[in-house]
């Protein structure tokens, strides 16, 4: 398998939760679970992980070393088949040094904003226009209206934009 990025440009927002890739794609975590996986390529220590996200086609997992602290990514196949293993710097605020910028064109991005994220800015049908919208689908203009006006305060709280 290819993997299509730049390995340079990998970094991690510790406080909110987000990969950036290529300095403009933020990728929020679908799930957040500490497992061992796997032995730390620097000091031999073993690897934990803390946060999962989609990525193309991949599971990309952030692990930390538990001797050296090391962070690591690693990436997983669709059938969890392991693909790589690339180093992955810390950035303090995800908005200084990305875009911030969670791509929207693509359903499994909305779906990867944990859903009490998303519950406590917008109601229910604005979440489900929003949604419905990013599938091409047919939507209800003014729910999608209302979520957009709310936009901001998603982003201040949260630390990501949507554009949908």
């Amino acid at each position: 398998m290819n993997v299509s990025f730049d390995k340079s440009t990998l970094r991690y927002s510790l406080p909110n939760k987000l990969l950036c890739i290529d300095d403009n794609r933020l990728i929020p975590p679908f799930e957040e679970e500490v497992n061992e996986m796997g032995v730390c390529s620097e000091c031999g220590g073993l690897l934990y992980s803390f946060t999962y996200h989609n990525f193309q086609d991949y599971k990309a997992v952030v692990c930390r070393c538990g001797d050296c602290s090391l962070l690591r990514i690693i990436l997983f196949d669709p059938a969890w088949e392991w693909v790589g293993e690339y180093p992955v710097s810390i950035i303090e605020n995800a908005s200084q040094d990305c875009t911030n910028l969670v791509e929207s064109n693509s359903i499994s991005d909305i779906e990867n904003i944990a859903a009490i994220k998303l519950e406590a800015v917008f109601s229910s049908r604005e979440i489900e226009a929003m949604i419905q919208k990013s599938k091409g689908e047919k939507y209800v203009r003014q729910y999608l209206y209302n979520a957009r006006k709310k936009y901001p305060r998603f982003n201040e709280l949260f630390g990501y934009y949507l554009e949908i």
